[in-house]
């Protein structure tokens, strides 16, 4: 697969997919590499102790972070709140894996920061893994109203990508010249 990678086109950039998919550490990957900042949409969501914010309260926290950055990465589905980061990123990349790909991950993420929170959510939320969150990892989160949007997103993106697989993530990174190493996706 070749990519149509141009430094200066990526300078905003969104990230969607299924939880477990790899969008956070994806996210990181290209903002180490790019120099860019990211907001992750979890710690948007979510205040200390996994209190939710009202679309309201994550829409204006979207816009201003938005308006404060020229280059940016924003990881995370969230559809419902501020749309315009689609149609201001000049890529939209959406991570659609196997969802025994993606419950793997969530179990192996559980395991690396149990009693701790990871660096993509909100301070004060401890990683956990309830049967909840299991459910919308293998059906809740990957409704056909959910697939259908997130094909539209793309589809109308300035440059969009729909990876399946984790070495067609690998095979994208290594073409924009992201070093390889243990921690690639």
């Amino acid at each position: 697969m070749v990519f149509d990678i141009y430094v200066e086109d990526y300078m905003k950039i969104a990230i969607i997919g299924f939880s477990g998919s790899g969008k956070s550490t994806l996210a990181r990957r290209l903002s180490e590499f790019y120099g860019i900042d990211v907001l992750y949409l979890d710690t948007v969501q979510f205040k200390p102790n996994w209190v939710k914010r009202k679309d309201e309260e994550m829409t204006a926290i979207v816009s201003s972070f938005l308006e404060n950055h020229e280059a940016w990465i924003i990881e995370g589905n969230y559809l419902r709140i501020c749309e315009e980061r689609f149609l201001e990123a000049d890529v939209v990349i959406d991570l659609v894996l196997n969802r025994f790909v993606c419950l793997k991950n969530v179990v192996h993420r559980y395991h690396t920061f149990k009693h701790k929170t990871r660096p993509d959510m909100a301070d004060g939320c401890m990683e956990k893994l309830d049967l909840e969150f299991l459910k919308w990892v293998f059906f809740k989160g990957r409704t056909r109203q959910k697939k259908k949007k997130h094909k539209q997103i793309i589809a109308s993106a300035k440059s969009g990508y729909r990876f399946t697989k984790r070495k067609q993530v690998n095979e994208y990174l290594k073409e924009l010249g992201v070093e390889m190493n243990e921690a690639s996706m």
